[in-house]
Parts: structure tokens; sequence; C-alpha cells
């Protein structure tokens, strides 16, 4: 009888500290998951950059229409007059939508992009690539595409939650791949999901949680 009661004692005492460790970790990436935000775009959203593509990560509320919004400017500012000082660009970048799921098609496209940028873009400036399902595809899938079609320079949108772990991600794909492709970025903020307010919802906290502990094992672990 006494053996019993010492060996459930065990358990019990091995069971608490496990579940200490278990809190305490998952309290110490609380503390530390705003790191994800610690992220400087290399685009300001004012000055554009001469690139192939704008490749948008679908999956995020709000992404491709802002995507769809920057790829209008990029038309606008080949189709304007002339300007002194001012430097056109040299072709209107392609927008590669990225995951947008097996049964993606142009209407389902379509219905999340502004009616303004929808008279003036056609199926021929967008790629809709529908494999990818998750940041390591989309990645690979971007990359294989990029070797295709040439590109030497994207601009890659996501959310300003998502953007740190999707750049590490994709240049761990580009070494593994050999593949000289510039990466420029411009991310897309939403609330709560910003350095200030992640912790103000439950939903910011959860995905800023989560989002920490998929960017630590992305970039100490996982390989393409």
């Amino acid at each position: 009888m006494t053996k019993i009661f010492h060996y459930r004692r065990a358990l019990l005492l091995v069971g608490v500290a496990s579940l200490g460790m278990v809190v305490g970790a998952l309290l110490l990436a609380s503390i530390l998951a705003g790191d994800i935000y610690d992220y400087q775009d290399t685009v300001d959203g004012v000055h554009l950059p001469q690139v192939d593509a704008i490749s948008v990560l679908a999956g995020g509320k709000g992404r491709i229409s802002a995507a769809g919004d920057l790829w209008y400017r990029y038309w606008e500012m080949a189709h304007r007059p002339p300007v002194a000082g001012v430097v056109r660009p040299e072709k209107v970048p392609v927008l590669y939508v990225s995951g947008m799921g097996h049964q993606a098609n142009w209407n389902v496209f379509a219905r999340q992009i502004r009616r303004g940028v929808l008279e003036v873009i056609h199926p021929d400036d967008v790629i809709l690539e529908r494999e990818s399902a998750n940041t390591e595809e989309n990645a690979e899938w971007l990359v294989k595409y990029a070797k295709r079609e040439q590109w030497k320079r994207v601009l890659l949108i996501t959310s300003s939650y998502h953007m740190k772990r999707s750049r590490q991600v994709l240049e761990k794909v580009l070494r593994a791949t050999n593949t000289p492709l510039e990466i420029e970025t411009l991310s897309i903020f939403q609330d709560p999901f910003e350095p200030a307010e992640w912790r103000s919802s439950l939903n910011g906290y959860r995905i800023t949680l989560f989002e920490y502990l998929k960017g630590v094992y992305y970039k100490y672990f996982w390989t393409p």
C-alpha cells in the first residue's frame, strides 16, 4: 500500500512539474511573441521600386484587395503622361496571388478587388496560384514561378504578423534552390495585429502567440 501511495505521489509530482513547465513555456512565449512585429519593410508604400511581380499571400483579410490597389498604382504610373523628374516603371508587374485554393478562379479573385481596379486589370495581368496551402508551400510555388517566368525581383505582401516568418521561409527556399531572387516587402496592417494592439483581444493574442511559435520552428528547425 505504501509503495502504491509513493508511486501515485511521484506521478502527481511529475504531472504538476510537467504542467508547470508547459505553463511557464507558454508564459515566456506570450512575453516574447511581440517579436514577430519587429520587422522593417523594404518598401514604404510611397516610393515603389521596379519589380517583376507583386506576390500576395492569400489567407488574411484584406490582403488581396490591398495588393490589387498597389498593382493599380503601378498601372497608373505607367500610363500617366511623362512628368519631369518622375521615373515611370519600365513595365506593370504581374499580380501573383498565392494559395487561393484549388477552386479559385477569376470570379473569386474579382470579388476581392475594388471596382476601379477591375476596370483596368485583365486575366493576363494576374497569376492565380492554386496549389499551396501554407506558408512553406507559398514560398516553394513562388520560387517555381519565379524561375519559370525569370523574375529578378518581387514585392511580397502579407499581414504584419505574418511577414517576418514569410520572408524567413522564402529566403530559406531561395538558398536551398540557389535562386537569385530579390525580395521587397510591404506589410498590410490590420487591427488588432499591430505591435501595440495584439494583446487587446483574445483573437489578436491567439494568432500572435501561434505565429511566434511557428516562427521559432521555421527559423531554427525547418529546412526545405
